[in-house]
């Protein structure tokens, strides 16, 4: 297909030949034997083809990469991990920005404070920050890149402890849509701090996030499961049990296979900071069922707690996502996703949530975009591999999101908007989405970012 404009323009080769030169990176097209290698994203449902790939080394190459293609209106996409459920980290036809090799990493350990560059993984961040006993909240898996999710919002296991990564975000490097290069913090252009403190990747393209750091050592952690029979028993009980849990602790439940093939609930936890009371916590949970199908638990060092769940997904499968907040776990949501997985199309479909609030519902809800700070985050992540069955796994998802809707609050968090993007944008920022379109039209008035989760600029 080659580079094309939006317009569907060829852009001629000598062109984009004048930019691999102009840049210190590389850039790659069909022609190179990498290329299907490099233009691949984590999830296989949105898979396009870029004309080109700009593998980027620096913030310079940045600017150079954004001003070529708005000069020459061509369709703009970022990818760093390339892990995003709506697959807005690729384009048909235009040119695909990689932050890859953008991997720097620098802790300062008598200040707390961490310095990263995008195209790094939560795990490569962890086993940097943990080697001098700190951290910082990152995903819930170790092959997240650290940029989507800190645009994001970032949420994680130690949400509830230490709050969000964007609520622990002390600047960051933005190469705007005009192709300038700006420090932003809550002194220096403070909207645009506002802003991209989960507005996602809506404002410009990040090239450095600086970060505080928090104490973190070993982790109580594990997973009990209990027969799919006593689910809304099972639920109810952690729901009242999460009432009065220490913010160090956080909980989830999920349907899973136990051992021997019997469909179960589920409830894994955390603990960030174990102390006398951790066992006496664990117990607690313990008795939220019988006969109890799994129990696993044990201290465990920070990195593998954020390894934890990166069994559950493989990059390449098919996803299909539908993720909500349900204000507490009542019986009829929890019997509607019980009996869902249970019919599921595909073993690998992921049916869950996990617990939020603690610290980080504490910050007001105009101090970040991100505004939905309560309730249990929960997600129906339908996976497969055969395009042919891409239909199927798709109703079956909508059909159990329809029944789940009178239970939801309509909420959503933007790092887990799928195919319903577009439709549920707003929903992901509620009461601040109008400020997020008035910063959007001051910073990118022509939407030049909007291969994203966008949000269209005011006018």
């Amino acid at each position: 297909m080659g580079l094309v404009t939006a317009t569907g323009t060829a852009i001629p080769e000598s062109r984009l030949a004048e930019l691999g030169e102009a840049i210190r990176g590389r850039t790659i097209t069909e022609q190179d034997a990498d290329y299907d290698e490099r233009k691949q994203i984590w999830n296989g449902y949105f898979q396009k083809s870029p004309g080109a790939i700009v593998q980027v080394d620096g913030a310079s190459d940045v600017v150079k990469v954004v001003n070529f293609a708005r000069e020459n209106d061509i369709e703009l996409a970022v990818k760093g991990g390339g892990h995003c459920f709506a697959g807005t980290g690729t384009v048909e036809g235009g040119l695909l920005l990689d932050t890859s090799r953008l991997r720097g990493i620098r802790v300062d350990p008598a200040r707390r404070r961490l310095v990263v560059q995008p195209g790094l993984e939560q795990g490569d961040v962890d086993a940097e920050t943990t080697s001098f006993g700190l951290a910082v909240t990152g995903s819930q898996e170790s092959y997240i890149g650290i940029g989507g999710l800190t645009l994001g919002g970032g949420l994680g296991w130690l949400a509830r402890y230490r709050g969000l990564l964007v609520d622990n975000l002390l600047s960051a490097d933005i190469v705007l849509a005009s192709g300038e290069l700006v420090t932003t913090t809550a002194q220096d252009h403070p909207d645009l701090f506002w802003a991209i403190r989960g507005g996602g990747g809506n404002f410009g393209v990040a090239t450095r996030f600086e970060f505080d750091l928090h104490p973190q050592g070993d982790c109580m952690a594990g997973l009990l499961a209990f027969p799919i029979d006593q689910t809304v028993d099972v639920a109810r009980r952690l729901d009242e049990f999460n009432r009065t849990a220490p913010d160090e602790l956080t909980t989830s439940f999920a349907f899973l296979t136990a051992p021997g093939g019997a469909p179960a609930i589920g409830l894994g936890f955390v603990h960030a900071a174990p102390d006398d009371t951790t066992e006496d916590l664990i117990g607690q949970m313990r008795g939220l069922g019988t006969g109890a199908l799994l129990d696993h638990c044990g201290l465990m060092p920070y990195v593998a707690v954020q390894r934890m769940l990166d069994e559950n997904t493989v990059a390449g499968h098919r996803y299909y996502p539908r993720s909500f907040l349900l204000p507490e776990l009542r019986d009829e949501p929890l019997q509607i996703l019980a009996d869902g997985f249970v019919n599921a199309p595909s073993e690998r479909s992921l049916v869950g949530g996990g617990l939020m609030g603690g610290v980080m519902s504490n910050v007001p809800a105009s101090e970040t975009p991100f505004l939905h700070r309560e309730g249990y985050l929960t997600s129906i992540l339908t996976s497969w591999t055969d395009p042919a069955k891409d239909e199927e796994a798709v109703e079956w998802t909508e059909k159990v999101y329809s029944e789940l809707l009178p239970y939801t609050t309509g909420a959503v968090y933007a790092n887990h908007l799928g195919a319903d993007s577009a439709e549920r944008i707003e929903d992901a920022y509620g009461s601040n989405y109008e400020r997020l379109t008035r910063i959007k039209a001051v910073y990118d008035p022509e939407n030049f970012f909007h291969t994203n989760n966008n949000i269209k600029p005011a006018s």
